[in-house]
């Protein structure tokens, strides 16, 4: 590992460019907006900020592995609607408020397995695969929810996503410790090793009899589990389920990994990173907002942003060898 990583790898130095950038655009938007630094405002930017967060920690080790997963926002959707019916059909009733938690994280997890049984197991493409699915799971999104906002969530379950805890989000501190779980992983377990050796010489894992297969499989489950998680925390949030709940958010899960500083070749990830980026873009889509622009230079911004970290980490630019 390089002697530049600390604390389980989380901190690697030629990532913390993005904190610049981050400091200049809260300075800039707490002169522009004097809505920006309002509570409420933080509120809503750290619940932005975690949920893009929960999902991009999963792309992280994922894409690390040169994986890629585009049915994520679907995921979320579908694990959000999932949730709302586990109360609209009573089943709180049997088996109480928190059970919507399994619920959603196991629909997330169903879809995960589809995902890795078609990448790893029939070998199909991991980006024809998951867009497929992201377009199948949408559909269900809607069959489900009949193409209506669907509320009606116990409080009990709200407070668990939505509450504050020695007065910090409790979605920020979901997304924290999914994050720094995720850094362990990465850079402190066997696990974390083979997924970067996945990313960087698949034949070597082969070679060496390592069941590629099955660590395929498990990272489609994980990031399905996670996109279930950022689903609940998004409805919680909301406390209502919409048909249209987390459309893009795989392109952010992308934009954020790839502003850290992930390689989208795979063999190399870094947590870290990706907090800086979730934190960045979260900045940029709430001064949209708040600066009265139109949401639709959103999606100009973010493909900028990717397009912009593809380029400045790329190996003709930093001189960096594949893994």
């Amino acid at each position: 590992m390089n002697s530049q990583n600390k604390a389980f790898g989380f901190i690697q130095d030629h990532h913390l460019q993005l904190l610049p950038v981050i400091l200049l655009v809260a300075v800039a938007m707490t002169i522009l907006s004097e809505s920006f630094m309002t509570s409420q405002n933080m509120i809503n930017l750290a619940n932005r900020v975690s949920i893009n967060l929960i999902i991009a920690s999963g792309m992280t080790l994922l894409i690390t592995s040169e994986g890629i997963d585009l049915s994520v926002g679907s995921t979320v959707g579908l694990s959000a609607v999932g949730a709302a019916i586990y109360f609209q059909n009573g089943w709180d009733a049997s088996f109480g408020p928190y059970g919507a938690i399994v619920f959603g994280v196991a629909v997330g997890a169903a879809i995960g397995l589809v995902n890795g049984i078609l990448v790893a197991l029939i070998g199909l493409p991991a980006f024809i695969a998951t867009l497929g699915t992201m377009l199948a799971v949408r559909g269900l999104v809607f069959i489900t929810s009949s193409g209506r906002t669907i509320m009606g969530f116990d409080p009990r379950f709200i407070e668990v996503f939505s509450g504050f805890t020695f007065g910090i989000p409790r979605a920020v501190i979901v997304a924290g410790l999914t994050a720094l779980v995720a850094a362990y992983v990465l850079n402190k377990t066997t696990t974390g090793r083979l997924l970067q050796g996945l990313g960087g010489n698949e034949r070597c894992l082969y070679t060496a009899g390592i069941r590629v297969k099955r660590l395929k499989l498990g990272s489609y489950v994980m990031m399905g589990m996670l996109a279930g998680l950022a689903g609940l925390t998004l409805a919680a949030s909301m406390s209502a389920a919409e048909p249209f709940a987390g459309s893009w958010y795989e392109l952010d899960a992308i934009a954020v990994v790839v502003m850290g500083g992930t390689a989208l070749t795979g063999g190399r990830g870094t947590v870290m990173g990706t907090v800086l980026g979730a934190i960045l873009l979260g900045l940029v889509a709430n001064s949209i907002i708040l600066l009265g622009i139109s949401a639709y230079y959103q999606t100009f911004v973010v493909g900028l942003m990717i397009l912009v970290a593809i380029v400045m980490g790329s190996p003709v630019l930093t001189g960096a060898r594949a893994n």
